[in-house]
């Protein structure tokens, strides 16, 4: 019994640490991905302005409508990969949820297995412990 409580709680312990290194691993790679997409955007922002002193009056209000639309692209890029990490997260945090629900009910079966061998083993003794002292002989004089 004593082994099974004890792989349940690793078990758990194991499960808990596996969905915080996914969750924060995932966390790791939008920070990555938002730098990476940063750096791309001041990139695309110093080469377009740079183009943009080159090029003549007529040119430039094609070259920023090309950066507002950029700008729109990185939003909406930055927008997607928002809700696809709030859906990931939840979906972590619901089978971790799952996982800790499964977890209690085993440690509950467990408490109620060890409450029945505990009134067994109780009751096994119970005869030994009421018995009444022996008396001592009254006929001895």
């Amino acid at each position: 019994m004593n082994a099974e409580l004890i792989a349940i709680v690793a078990a758990a312990i194991a499960l808990g640490t596996a969905m915080l290194a996914s969750i924060r691993g995932v966390r790791q790679e939008v920070r990555d991905l938002r730098n990476e997409m940063k750096g791309e955007l001041n990139a695309l922002r110093s080469e377009l302005k740079g183009d943009m002193e080159t090029l003549g009056n007529e040119q430039r209000g094609g070259m920023k409508a090309l950066a507002s639309s950029l700008r729109d692209e990185m939003k909406a890029l930055e927008s997607r990969l928002r809700d696809e990490m709030k859906a990931l997260e939840s979906r972590l945090r619901g089978e971790m949820q799952a996982g800790f629900k499964e977890l209690t009910a085993r440690i509950v079966n467990i408490g109620d297995r060890l409450s029945k061998v505990e009134g067994i083993i109780e009751g096994m003794f119970w005869g030994a412990r009421n018995k009444p002292a022996d008396k001592p002989g009254e006929g001895a004089a």
